[in-house]
Parts: structure tokens; sequence; C-alpha cells
């Protein structure tokens, strides 16, 4: 169902998509709010983002949560009748820039 799910697989992801958009580390820690030193634990899994940092980086990098999260890209239930996507679809809305 999921690609693959973990905290080492988020922070590659969120490396992979920082470094996509050829973004520092300070630079999208500037984006959102936190400390670059932040961004390279959560890159390298050493710490773990709250529900509200990971939809600022989420929304920062134009990438949905749940691809973050957990790696899926559209699969999985139907968007419009899902209440769990479309609260987190909501809480992203509210970060976006």
């Amino acid at each position: 169902m999921f690609t693959e799910l973990g905290y080492r697989a988020f922070g590659r992801r969120l490396h992979e998509r920082r470094r996509a958009l050829n973004l520092t580390q300070a630079d999208l820690a500037a984006g959102i709010g936190v400390s670059a030193s932040f961004i390279g634990h959560l890159e390298r899994a050493e710490k773990v983002p709250s529900l509200e940092t990971a939809a600022r980086l989420s929304a920062y990098l134009d990438v949905s949560l749940d691809w973050l999260a957990l790696g899926r890209k559209g699969a999985g239930c139907d968007r419009s009748r899902c209440p769990l996507y479309m609260d987190l679809a909501r809480l992203t809305q509210a970060y976006r820039p």
C-alpha cells in the first residue's frame, strides 16, 4: 500500500525534494521557520517533525503531505471522500506561502 514508511524514508524524500528545488537546508529552514540544523536532523532521521512542521514542509516544497510522510502518489482512497486526506489537505493549505 505504501511505497516506503518510516522516518528514514521521510528524510530521504525531504532531502530529494529540497535538492530538486535547488534549496539549501538554510533556505528551507528560513521558509518554514525552523533552524537549518533541524532540517539536517530530519533528513538524517535523527528527529521527528511535528504534524505542523510536516505540513509546513509539504506546503513549502509543494508536495502532498501523504507523499512526504508515506511515499504515496495519488494511490489509496478516493480523495474527495477520504476524511484523513481532506484533513491533511486543509492543514497543508493553511501553511502555503
